[in-house]
């Protein structure tokens, strides 16, 4: 069986890329689930603006414009851009939905004839955006299959009776209600102790006076391998979740951590946090600094609910999810 990814946006990379900073959610697992396809003998071709033909893990990366369209391979994943099975040849066809993407913005970038031409089947990613992506953006079906996290969250052994110090981390983009959640913070969270600290995410943000008085403090944003290491010092990821949100893998890389999430669970949140198993869904601002607060302050909480974390920890790899894809795509 033969399967080609492509990517129709400038980034340049490959499998050698996948600890490093320029990488986003996407690219990630689509290397992670090539990479398991491979386990499975499967071959697969990797395409984006790359200028030099590598193999990494098994993967082929090559440029785009090096597709040979005399190859029929049994399955085309395109990441959002149906124009892009243009260029190759493909029994089956996937459009890889990395958004909601409502009709306007449908038509707006071209989509509709050549989903009209090549019939994709849209893979949502959760439950949210399966909703949301509607049938005149899908009109051949769609099927949710899920993401997860880079092995390396599952096989990093850590201690679980280790107490780290006060603090929580907020490691998504700063345009993504972290205004409210710096509200919370200074109004209901950091009065309570003057111990506890938040660290966030330095980019669209200034460092004032206000958020240093708040023990608000900028984060460093380093490689995959390192914010696994950092997650392990924080107590919590606070989180109130985003609209556009439609898997939140950070916060499926923090809970495989056994990092409990409080969230509002706006957006897919809801579906990826437990409420008592793997964090906290809070109704309202209270709720959301209690919750903070309990996981601060009672260490013997926060201890308990992190080995209860810890049985969940192997659920959802990238092995089943690479059979969900064979499944309904290539088995006979």
């Amino acid at each position: 069986m033969k399967i080609i990814i492509l990517d129709n946006s400038e980034l340049s990379y490959s499998g050698d890329d996948i600890n490093g900073k320029i990488l986003r959610g996407t690219e990630a697992s689509l290397i992670l689930l090539s990479e398991q396809f491979i386990k499975m003998g499967i071959h697969v071709d990797y395409c984006n603006c790359i200028n030099s033909k590598k193999k990494v893990n098994g993967v082929t990366y090559f440029n785009k414009k090096k597709i040979d369209k005399k190859v029929i391979y049994d399955l085309a994943i395109a990441i959002s851009d149906a124009n892009l099975f243009y260029h190759v040849s493909s029994i089956k066809k996937a459009v890889f939905s990395n958004s909601n993407q409502p009709i306007e913005k449908f038509i707006r970038k071209k989509q509709l004839i050549a989903f009209l031409k090549f019939k994709p089947v849209v893979i949502t990613l959760c439950d949210y955006q399966f909703q949301k992506r509607s049938f005149f953006t899908s009109f051949y079906g769609k099927k949710t299959i899920p993401i997860t996290v880079d092995p390396k969250f599952l096989e990093t052994d850590f201690d679980i009776n280790h107490l780290p110090e006060k603090k929580v981390i907020y490691n998504i983009r700063s345009n993504r209600n972290l205004d409210h959640l710096i509200k919370i913070w200074i109004e209901k969270i950091y009065p309570v102790n003057n111990e506890f600290k938040l660290f966030i995410t330095p980019n669209l943000i200034e460092h004032t006076n206000k958020l240093k008085q708040n023990n608000i403090f900028l984060r460093n944003i380093g490689t995959r391998s390192e914010m696994i290491n950092e997650l392990n010092d924080y107590r919590a990821l606070t989180y109130l979740g985003h609209k556009s949100d439609i898997f939140t893998l950070t916060a499926e890389e923090a809970i495989k951590l056994c990092l409990p999430v409080v969230t509002f669970g706006i957006g897919s949140l809801r579906e990826r946090v437990t409420h008592n198993e793997t964090g906290f869904i809070a109704k309202n601002e209270q709720e959301f600094a209690d919750y903070t607060i309990k996981l601060l302050n009672d260490d013997y909480f926060y201890l308990n609910l992190k080995k209860t974390m810890k049985k969940k920890r192997q659920e959802n790899n990238w092995d089943f999810i690479a059979k969900i894809w064979i499944k309904y795509f290539l088995d006979e």
